[in-house]
């Protein structure tokens, strides 16, 4: 069961989505190495997507689960985040190839900590993302619009 924590940091990447014009955003994306907690698809740039995992304890970020994304990323979007409260990871954190975002408590705001590696991503390797969106979802093509 998700906390409050995890889910409201959940809302806060796809906020920081949307302010990035990123104008496909979801939560709870299904994907064939597993959920991931926030989405996203551009409309630029060759359609890059964004991947963000949401962490809120050590053990949830040492996970299998999230081995098993780390290892698989070029299968999950063209850049990938870990969302934390800060410091709850550091820069020299076993995800070197994934960026950070830290969640401010007093500020409510994120502060971008490290850039992500970027990851090529054929065009079948998108659309395999997006046929897992649309087939194993409860998500309605017209809630991923902004609105």
């Amino acid at each position: 069961m998700k906390s409050d924590l995890h889910q409201k940091l959940q809302y806060k990447g796809a906020d920081y989505l949307l302010n990035k014009n990123y104008w496909i955003r979801t939560t709870e994306m299904p994907t064939s190495v597993g959920i991931i907690d926030v989405w996203g698809i551009s409309n630029a740039n060759n359609y890059e997507t964004i991947a963000i995992e949401v962490k809120v304890s050590r053990a949830d970020y040492h996970s299998r689960s999230q081995r098993y994304k780390e290892f698989s990323s070029e299968n999950i979007a063209n850049y990938c985040y870990i969302l934390c409260p800060e410091y709850l990871v550091g820069r020299n954190n076993e995800s070197q190839n994934w960026g950070i975002l830290y969640w401010n408590e007093k500020t409510n705001r994120l502060r971008l900590f490290r850039k992500p590696t970027r990851y090529e991503m054929t065009d079948r390797q998108k659309l395999a993302i997006m046929v897992h969106l649309f087939e194993n979802r409860q998500n309605k093509p017209d809630n991923l619009l902004v609105k």
